[in-house]
């Protein structure tokens, strides 16, 4: 296939995408199992966790989950990493809107910084959000093996470290 046809996703990622993006728009829907999460997390962690909206918790449950049914024996930094692979975006817009643009519109080349708002905050959180976590993440003293995993779960990087292409594998399959 070429052009167009050959970079679009699975069936599957489109149906994630809108079921999260309702969770987004209707975050009482989300109702994430904080306990389990609280159980295979620091006190550090799971206060990063616990910032994040509802809908970014019950998205991250499911990944973690997906890591141990695929990995029964995952490590512990790899469980915590697919429970917090998405904390890069708190302080980021976080309006439903904004979040179906961002995968409709085609990508953009934004600098990580300064930080911006409104629909280019959104679609810079998109590209950076990996990087934003690992910074929040290091800041809070979690564990170097968690703040690479979360630094490399969307770059080129990922296939290299098999434990990084399972979280990289679980997160675009929920």
């Amino acid at each position: 296939m070429r052009g167009a046809a050959a970079n679009r996703r699975p069936r599957a990622w489109y149906v994630n995408a809108a079921r999260r993006t309702l969770l987004a728009a209707a975050p009482a829907l989300a109702r994430p199992d904080d306990d389990w999460a609280r159980a295979r997390l620091t006190a550090a962690e799971f206060a990063l966790f616990g910032r994040m909206p509802a809908h970014e918790r019950a998205h991250g449950l499911e990944v973690a989950r997906r890591v141990l049914v695929l990995s029964p024996r995952a490590s512990r930094e790899l469980v915590a990493a697919a429970l917090l692979h998405d904390v890069g975006k708190l302080d980021t817009p976080q309006a439903a809107l904004w979040r179906v643009l961002t995968h409709l519109l085609p990508p953009v080349t934004l600098p990580g910084e300064p930080r911006l708002r409104g629909l280019a905050g959104a679609r810079q959180a998109r590209v950076h959000h990996a990087a934003y976590g690992a910074s929040l993440l290091a800041r809070a003293g979690v564990t170097p093996r968690v703040v690479d995993l979360v630094a490399g779960h969307h770059g080129p990087g990922a296939g290299a470290d098999p434990e990084a292409a399972l979280l990289r594998e679980c997160d675009e399959s929920t």
